[in-house]
């Protein structure tokens, strides 16, 4: 696409005929490639798109790690969207944390612009596992474990102070959950009990 737009660009003259602006088509060929340069660093900038795009990425993993938890995997992926702007916050390409969990990070001590108060991972696998750790070891653990009512499920979570947003917290990921329908990657209590 680019080869052929500057292609174009260079038999501009031919098609206008012999005596055409040379500081006319400097600037013609400027402008497209500030264009293409922008768009191109507009797709690399945000690294999913959409809610569904991350959603396709991160269901499997929130899947698996539901049936190894008995964590909804609605709460699992509603949290992430919110908390990472469905992967596109700063913290979460920084430092892989998808669930704005406060920890150490590795920016600490650097000679970086950025400074987080959030825990930094090796990759995007290893914030889901400690965010299904970090549930694991609350009190309202057991009494929900296996349980697939995501309602039930945030009000717990925020109970246990999870967010300080509150009510604000449980509404946003609620309305993740019902729009984009993560409650299909739920799994009943008789499906759990199987595995």
């Amino acid at each position: 696409m680019i080869t052929e737009t500057f292609y174009r660009i260079q038999q501009l003259p031919s098609a206008v005929g012999k005596k055409s602006n040379p500081l006319l088509i400097s600037a013609i060929s400027f402008v497209a490639f500030l264009f293409i340069y922008f768009v191109s660093i507009s797709q690399a900038i945000a690294k999913y798109k959409t809610v569904d795009a991350y959603v396709t990425h991160f269901a499997p993993l929130a899947k698996k790690l539901s049936l190894s938890t008995g964590i909804p995997a609605s709460i699992i992926l509603g949290i992430s969207i919110i908390e990472s702007g469905h992967g596109n916050s700063k913290n979460c390409k920084l430092l892989k944390n998808h669930f704005g969990i406060v920890g150490k990070n590795y920016l600490s001590g650097r000679k970086s612009k950025y400074r987080s108060m959030y825990k930094s991972y090796l990759n995007d696998e290893a914030s889901f596992r400690h965010f299904c750790r970090v549930i694991k070891s609350k009190r309202y653990y057991a009494l929900l474990k296996g349980n697939t009512n995501y309602t039930y499920w945030l009000k717990k979570i925020n109970s246990g102070h999870y967010s300080s947003a509150k009510k604000v917290w449980i509404r946003r990921i609620y309305i993740a959950i019902r729009t984009h329908q993560l409650y299909k990657f739920d799994m009943s209590k008789r499906h759990l009990a199987t595995k």
